[in-house]
């Protein structure tokens, strides 16, 4: 602190200097007029003594002017001096002005809007302890070593956490969802199982009371509460620690709250934990030997890393699949950063934005840079003069960068305006279906790389074409006007370079949109299969605690179900356990052909466990055979439905109606599951697969969940059994009418939120969505900068050469005819840069290959039709230039020059 207020003491001593050396000045001059008069006259002693003292004083004060000079003060007020001089010019030339600021605000609000984006997903750090030594563990399949396939099973994860060499803990956990009851209307909550030591793994610290520990594994049923639950249901009471709460109807009581920044997410998953619960000894499926799916994070030693990590378990792994039977064939094992793991799906997204709005930056830097370039050909005698009366060129050029700064700074600023209304609307539209842990602001990161970026466009395109003013000399002061047009064409040179930079620029990003839309509209026309908008879909969570056995779910579906089908506006209403839109995996089967093949060599095809009534609800086509009824019951003969697809597959276009079929899952050396019969044939829906972005056909074999042998569960586990509810509706479906009928038969019983399959299928095309939509608008902004960029060229092409116009039209040229060479000069830049771009474009779309879905990457028609875009945009910003053009006067023109 006390060398700032040294700082601001010398500043104002200056200040006062300052107006200390004006009145002396004036003081001298009084005093050495006085001292020719008396010397004339022969002078006085006190007449002398006085002129002497006012020497002596500025003497004194030229030491001090002397010491300013030394310590670099002098630039500061020359700089001052310069930023005013250059406000009363861009005020002078508001066009100029307005048109430079608000090209770079647009460049610079997207800019840092995404960047915003791409700091909060992927590089701000995660709000937990030393989040660089969080990893996530996964399962992968030969075929693709680095792609998540499995989850770990949970009798490798205890051998890992107990053997592993570069691992200070790992924390299991997976997903569980909760019916919060007991006070008020019940709520469904999304939760997690995990094991005592996950929180204290990832580096949780609680906000009130305190974390699992390894007893709480063999005490009583205990919780972790988030903070949005805490405030939300609990009103933010303190005295909620020690208190019981009724999850899945079973009693828990509350151990801590987490902090509101705490967030941990597994596999891209698209919501926030509210509710943590451990893992004990009375889970089902989750003992010593158990094979059973966990999610695996853990946190590395002290100077280990990932590769490593994975190194370590691959090695332990290699003895796992040797002990356990149940290991899936040819899988490996993946270790990757916790971040990283948590934005698996969008990153490629982000990179993309991140990537286009870095193009159209550039684009508007360019753009910028030419209008620099136009205004300064229009100074030239302005400039010439200035040097000719003493300037030195250094001086003049850094009266420019003042100019230049200030125009950058105003363009920086407005962009950082736009860039802070366009986050809220991004927040609102969340296009990933899901906002990054913290939420996406304008933090210090984001505004000192804004600084950063507005400072180096404009040393790059500002002060480059500022330093053309260098060139000029004395003698320009005094050239003609053809001298000067010489002069000119230089500079139209390079602004011309610089609008076909930008044409090609924005040729790609038009390719790119192109392309992008093109698979989005493809995707969107392709038939799903089933009925997207008459179809209400919902489900809902059936705790182990009241409904304990496989025949207490399927009475209370068969109930439920016969409720729906009698309420008024329903057409048909089913069950499912699994959804019908996106496929995790496919599984083996075999047919009595195909007996005794490897695991390997087996098909394929996705399953679907359902109950009758559900193809009438979505719609799905009954082709051959029937679908399921009531009488396939445990005891009777267990029955199959197959879609087309696998019928065409794997029948030889056999009628497959009577043939058997039987599922083999990778744990099973031997058949275990029971032969299928096949009874009929539905039509084939289409499907996602996860980190994919079309929806494809597979084969796929539904069976009844009403004929699952009736195996008891364990009362004491808190898991559920989530059903998926398809009723087809009327249009005088009242919606609460589901609820009530759920709610009828069990008040406790939260249902999920009611959505058609229509607006699911919405959700799961986002990463195209926003692909499409991102680029589209850029690439818009491109086009309308391209024009910008083309009328001014072409307007400066117009001054440059109306002496050459004026003689043309005086030699019998026709208006039209001037007005064809202004369009032809347009249209030419036009294709300087459209050849270019399209050579960029091509490689461009080579590495967005991944993107596309049912097009070609080298579309003619696509790159054809940015050809006539940019041409037509050419075309139509050149026309008021050539308008104006052919309205010249000759005999006026000849008589200015």
């Amino acid at each position: 602190m006390s060398k700032i207020g040294e700082t601001w003491r010398r500043v104002a001593m200056l200040l006062r200097w300052g107006d200390a050396a004006r009145e002396l000045a004036e003081e001298m001059r009084v005093h050495r007029e006085m001292k020719e008069s008396e010397l004339c006259s022969g002078g006085t002693e006190e007449s002398e003594a006085r002129y002497a003292a006012s020497r002596a004083f500025g003497n004194a004060m030229s030491l001090q002017e002397c010491g300013r000079e030394a310590w670099g003060w002098r630039w500061l007020e020359d700089f001052a001096q310069d930023l005013r001089f250059a406000v009363r010019m861009l005020r002078k030339n508001m066009g100029f002005t307005l048109t430079a600021v608000l090209t770079l605000a647009l460049g610079v609000g997207a800019n840092t809007a995404i960047f915003s984006i791409v700091n909060a997903w992927l590089l701000r750090p995660l709000k937990l302890k030393n989040p660089e030594e969080l990893v996530s563990v996964w399962r992968t399949r030969a075929e693709a070593p680095r792609q998540p396939a499995y989850f770990a099973l949970y009798h490798d994860y205890l051998a890992w956490a107990s053997r592993s060499r570069t691992f200070s803990s790992l924390g299991g956990t997976f997903e569980q969802n909760y019916a919060l009851t007991g006070a008020g209307e019940p709520e469904g909550i999304h939760g997690a199982v995990a094991s005592w030591n996950f929180l204290e793994t990832v580096g949780a610290t609680p906000e009130l009371g305190r974390l699992f520990e390894a007893q709480d594994a063999q005490r009583e049923l205990a919780c972790v509460i988030s903070h949005n639950l805490w405030e939300r249901h609990f009103g933010s009471a303190h005295d909620v620690i020690g208190k019981t709460i009724q999850l899945n109807r079973r009693t828990y009581r509350v151990l801590g709250v987490l902090p509101a920044s705490f967030s941990v997410r597994v596999l891209d998953r698209p919501f926030e934990t509210e509710v943590w619960t451990v893992l004990t000894r009375d889970t089902e499926g989750y003992g010593p030997q158990a094979p059973s799916p966990v999610a695996v994070i853990g946190r590395l030693k002290k100077g280990a890393t990932p590769a490593q990590a994975e190194a370590d378990l691959s090695a332990l792994q290699i003895q796992l699949n040797h002990d356990f039977s149940d290991e899936p064939n040819d899988s490996g094992v993946l270790v990757v950063n916790l971040q990283q793991d948590n934005t698996r799906t969008i990153r490629s997204s982000l990179m993309l934005m991140f990537g286009a709005v870095a193009v159209l930056m550039l684009i508007a830097c360019v753009n910028t840079g030419s209008l620099i370039l136009g205004r300064n050909a229009h100074r030239a005698k302005e400039f010439a003069v200035r040097v000719a009366l003493g300037c030195s060129p250094r001086r003049l050029v850094q009266q420019l960068s003042a100019e230049i700064l200030a125009v950058f700074a105003l363009g920086g600023i407005a962009g950082l305006a736009i860039a802070f209304g366009l986050l809220p609307v991004f927040v609102a539209w969340s296009p990933f279906g899901v906002l990054p842990p913290g939420g996406v602001s304008l933090d210090f990161t984001v505004l000192g790389v804004t600084g950063v970026l507005v400072l180096t466009a404009a040393l790059l395109f500002g002060l480059l074409p500022a330093l053309r003013a260098l060139r000029v000399r004395d003698a320009d002061a005094l050239r003609t006007a053809s001298a000067r047009a010489t002069a000119s064409r230089e500079q139209l040179k390079g602004r011309s370079l610089f609008v076909a930079l930008q044409i090609a620029l924005s040729a790609v990003l038009l390719v790119g949109a192109a392309l992008l839309i093109s698979t989005f509209a493809k995707i969107g026309a392709q038939p799903m299969g089933f009925h997207t908008d008459d179809v209400l879909v919902t489900d809902v969570a059936l705790p182990n605690a009241v409904y304990g056995t496989n025949q207490d779910q399927t009475l209370f579906c068969q109930e439920l179900l016969g409720k729906l089908g009698r309420t008024v506006g329903v057409r048909a209403a089913g069950a499912a356990l699994t959804w019908p839109f996106n496929v995790d995996g496919l599984t083996p089967l075999e047919t009595e052909m195909q007996q005794g093949l490897p695991m390997g060599q087996l098909p394929r095809a996705a399953t679907f466990e359902v109950s009758p009534g559900y193809f009438d609800a979505l719609g799905i086509p009954l082709l051959r055979g029937r679908s399921f009824e009531a009488r396939d019951l445990p005891g009777s003969i267990a029955a199959a439905v197959v879609n087309d697809e696998m019928a065409h597959r794997y029948f030889d276009r056999e009628n497959p109606i009577g043939k058997r079929i039987r599922l083999r899952y990778v744990d099973q050396l031997s058949p275990k599951e029971p032969w299928l019969t096949v009874v009929g044939v539905v039509g084939t829906t289409r499907s996602i697969r996860y980190n994919q972005i079309e929806w494809d056909k597979y084969p796929a074999v539904y069976t009844s969940f009403f004929q699952r042998p009736d195996e008891p569960r364990n009362p004491a586990d808190a898991r559920t059994q989530t059903m998926f509810l398809y009723v087809r509706k009327d249009t005088t479906l009242n919606a609460n009418a589901i609820a009530s009928a759920v709610h009828e038969m069990d008040g406790d019983l939260p249902l999920g939120n009611l959505r058609t399959p229509g607006q699911i299928v919405s959700e799961l095309r986002s990463q195209p969505r926003v692909r499409a939509v991102v680029l589209g608008a850029f690439g818009g902004l491109t086009v309308l900068l391209a024009a910008i960029g083309v009328a001014g060229v072409t307007r400066q092409m117009v001054e440059q050469r109306r002496r050459d116009m004026g003689i043309r039209m005086v030699l019998g040229a026709l208006r039209s005819d001037v007005q064809m060479l202004v369009l032809g000069h347009a249209l030419r830049l036009a294709g300087w840069g459209i050849a270019a771009g399209l050579i960029l474009a091509i490689g461009v779309a080579r590495l967005l290959r991944g993107f596309f879905f049912g097009i070609s990457a080298f579309d003619p028609r696509l790159f054809g039709g940015v050809i006539v875009l940019l041409a037509g945009v050419a075309l139509v910003a050149a026309y008021l230039p050539a308008r104006s053009a052919g309205k010249l006067d000759s005999m006026v023109v000849l008589r200015e020059e």
